[in-house]
C-alpha cells in the first residue's frame, strides 16, 4: 500500500545559514554546561576522539551498518533527495500493513532490544471494543500488543498482552542497568471486565520480553511515561500519569533495582490529583537536575534532587473551547540556541472537529529562565508563525528532518490533503524568535494518535511512524527523502547507567563551552510527545559543517569533550558499539 512522496513543507528561506550560526540572542546569557570531572579514564584520548577511516559495511536485517570502531557505531554520508521536507509512505515494505489490522493504535516506542544496531518498535493498542470494531481490512478480532524486530521488513515476534488491553504509553530504557533495554507498557485501565490488564514492565532477555511483578497499581489508569533518576541513584525511575477522566492521579515509581518499583509519589512532594496525557522531562532552569512539565493540567514540577517543587507558571495554562479539549503531548530541546530547553506543546481539542470546527495551534514556548533562576516561559506560538490546526495535533516533536542545523516542529495533525504528518519547517532565527514555514495542504480532519520519529534505516535522516487510532485505516510508516545536509547523533553506554538525563551539547569546532558557538542541545530522553518510546538517542543536523566538538554530561554533572567530531556518524560514548 505504498504512496507517492508527499511534500508536507515548502522550500526553506535563506536566512537559514545565518540563523544556524547566530547563537545566543542579543541580551540573554547563554548558561554554561554544568561542570565536573571528566568521565573515563585520566588519559587526554579517552575525552577527545575522532571518526576513525570508514569500516567495510556490513548487513543486518536489509541495513547497511558500519562495522564497529573506536566510538563510531554506524555511518551514513549525506543523503541526496527532493527540497523541501518529503516523507515517502512505505508502510508495505516495512512489513506493517497485515501485522497492525485489527488494532486501535495509541502507542508505539522505538528503541534496539537485540543489541543489532537496528531500531526495535514496540505497538500498543486499545483492545477492549466489541468485536465487530476490529472486523475491518481483513481483521477477524482484535490483535495484542505487539514486538516487532528491526530490519526491512520489520519482524513480528512476540504478542505482549491478551486480548483486552488499553495499551497508552510505552518506554524503552534500561531500568536494571544489566546493558540492555526493558519496557515499560502504561495501560489506561477503564473496564476491569473488558479491559483487565494493567500498567507493565518487561524484562529483556536477548531481544524476548517477559512480564515481571514490577509493583505498579494495577488499577492506575495510565497514559503517557515520564523516564527519570529523579533522586539521581542511578536507577531510572517513572512517573506514569493519569488522566482526568479516570481520577488524575499521576503516580510517581521509584526503582528499587531488580525491576522492581515503589510508590513515592507523596514521599517526592507530588501532590495527588496531577492528571495529564503528554510529559516532557528535561533540565529547565539549569540546575544540573532533570525537572517535569505534565501536559493536560499545565504543570511544571522542579527536580531538587531527592523530589520536586512546583512552579506556578500562568502563561503555559490554555483555555479550553468544548468539554473535551485537553492539552497533549509535550517535547523539550533548544530551539533557539541560546543554551536553555525550549517546549513545544500539542493539542487533543475535541472543539477542531465538527459543529465546532476550531483551529488550534501548537504552542511553542522560549524558555527565558536564568541559570538555576526562578522559571519563566514566553508563549512565541503567533509570532514563530505556527498557524492554527483544523484538526487535533497530539504528538509533538522537535526534530531537524532536512539536518539544516535548525529544529522543526513534527505535528500529528496532517498535511497534504491528509496525506502525511504536518511538519512545520524551522527556516531561521530572527529577533530571537524561531521562524518556521506552514506545511502545504492543510484542511483534512485526519491526525494520527501519535508519529514517533527514528533513523528506521539508519542513513541519518530522521522517519516517522503515524499510529492510527481507528481499526478502518492502517498505520502509516513514512520514510524520510529530503535532501539532506550533514548529521551527527549521540548516544552513551557504560557508565552511564540507563542514559536519561544526560545532555548533549554541540559546537564549532575548537570551540567547545563557547556560549556563542553553540550548534544545539538537547537531552537523552526515553519518551518524547503522547504515548511515544524514543531511541535513546540525541540527534543534530549540521547543514553544511563537516565535524563538531561534542560535550555530553552526565547527570552527576560530569563532562566529557570529543574534540572535531567527523559529521555523518553516529557516536557513543564511552565504549562504542563493539
Amino acid at each position: 500500500m505504498n504512496r507517492p512522496r508527499v511534500v508536507v513543507a515548502g522550500l526553506v528561506l535563506a536566512i537559514v545559514t545565518a540563523a544556524c550560526t547566530s547563537g545566543a540572542p542579543e541580551g540573554n546569557e547563554s548558561p554554561d554546561p554544568p561542570t565536573g570531572e571528566t568521565i573515563g579514564t585520566d588519559s587526554a584520548d579517552s575525552t577527545e576522539q575522532t571518526r576513525p577511516e570508514d569500516q567495510t559495511p556490513t548487513t543486518s536485517s536489509g541495513i547497511q551498518i558500519a562495522s564497529p570502531g573506536g566510538l563510531i557505531c554506524w555511518t551514513a554520508e549525506r543523503q541526496a533527495g527532493a527540497d523541501g521536507i518529503v516523507l515517502a509512505e512505505m508502510t508495505e515494505t516495512y512489513g506493517l500493513i497485515e501485522p497492525l489490522t485489527g488494532m486501535y493504535g495509541h502507542a508505539a516506542g522505538w528503541g534496539d532490544l537485540n543489541g543489532d544496531l537496528i531500531p526495535d518498535l514496540v505497538f500498543g493498542t486499545f483492545a477492549d471494543k466489541p468485536l465487530e470494531k476490529y472486523q475491518v481490512r481483513g481483521a477477524t478480532e482484535p490483535k495484542p500488543d505487539t514486538l516487532f524486530l528491526g530490519g526491512i521488513p520489520l519482524a513480528a515476534t512476540q504478542d505482549l498482552a491478551g486480548a483486552f488491553g488499553r495499551t497508552s504509553g510505552i518506554a524503552m530504557v534500561d531500568l536494571d542497568n544489566d546493558g540492555d533495554l526493558d519496557v515499560v507498557m502504561s495501560r489506561n485501565v477503564k473496564d476491569k471486565e473488558r479491559g483487565d490488564l494493567g500498567s507493565a514492565v518487561y524484562r529483556n532477555e536477548a531481544g524476548t520480553l517477559s512480564l515481571t511483578e514490577a509493583g505498579i497499581d494495577p488499577n492506575l489508569s495510565g497514559r503517557s511515561i515520564g523516564v527519570l533518576d529523579y533522586d539521581r541513584d542511578g536507577l531510572a525511575d517513572l512517573l506514569i500519569l493519569e488522566d482526568r477522566y479516570e481520577g488524575g492521579n499521576s503516580r510517581l515509581y521509584r526503582n528499587l533495582g531488580e525491576l522492581r518499583f515503589e510508590d513515592t509519589t507523596t514521599a517526592a512532594g507530588l501532590p495527588d490529583g496531577i492528571d495529564g496525557l503528554g510529559i516532557a522531562t528535561g533540565d529547565v532552569d539549569g540546575d544540573g537536575i532533570t525537572d517535569v512539565f505534565i501536559a493536560g493540567s499545565n504543570r511544571l514540577f522542579l527536580g531538587t534532587g531527592s523530589g520536586f517543587a512546583e512552579a506556578v507558571l500562568p502563561v503555559l495554562e490554555w483555555q479550553p473551547i468544548g468539554d473535551e479539549d485537553d492539552v497533549a503531548g509535550a517535547a523539550f530541546a533548544d530551539i533557539d540556541l541560546d543554551g536553555r530547553l525550549d517546549l513545544v506543546v500539542g493539542q487533543h481539542y475535541n472543539s477542531t472537529v465538527a459543529p465546532r470546527d476550531e483551529a488550534i495551534p501548537v504552542r511553542l514556548y522560549l524558555n527565558r529562565t536564568e541559570r538555576a533562576g526562578e522559571p519563566r516561559f514566553e508563549d512565541v506560538t503567533q509570532a514563530a508563525g505556527l498557524t492554527p490546526l483544523p484538526t487535533k495535533a497530539p504528538h509533538v516533536e522537535l526534530a531537524d528532518f532536512d539536518n539544516d542545523g535548525l529544529l522543526d516542529i513534527l505535528t500529528s495533525a496532517s498535511a497534504g490533503d491528509g496525506s502525511a504528518p504536518a511538519i512545520f519547517r524551522g527556516t531561521g532565527i530572527v529577533d530571537g524568535i524561531p521562524r518556521f514555514e506552514t506545511p502545504i495542504g492543510l484542511g483534512s480532519d485526519q491526525y494520527w494518535t501519535t508519529a514517533p520519529t527514528v533513523d528506521i534505516n539508519r542513513d541519518g535522516r530522521l522517519d516517522v511512524l503515524a499510529v492510527e487510532w481507528f481499526s478502518t485505516s492502517p498505520s502509516l510508516m513514512f520514510v524520510n527523502e529530503s535532501a539532506s545536509g550533514n548529521w551527527l547523533s549521540v548516544s552513551v553506554g557504560e557508565g552511564f547507567d540507563s542514559g536519561v538525563g544526560t545532555s548533549v551539547r554541540i559546537y564549532e569546532p575548537g570551540r567547545a563551552g563557547d556560549p556563542t558557538a553553540l550548534l544545539g542541545y538537547r537531552e537523552i530522553t526515553a519518551t518524547v510527545g503522547y504515548t511515544a518510546g524514543t531511541e535513546l538517542i540525541a540527534h543534530f543536523g549540521l547543514g553544511e559543517r563537516t565535524s563538531a566538538d561534542v560535550v555530553i554530561t552526565a547527570p552527576d554533572g560530569s563532562t566529557a569533550t570529543l574534540s572535531d567530531v567527523a559529521a555523518n556518524a553516529h557516536v557513543r560514548y564511552p565504549d562504542g558499539c563493539g
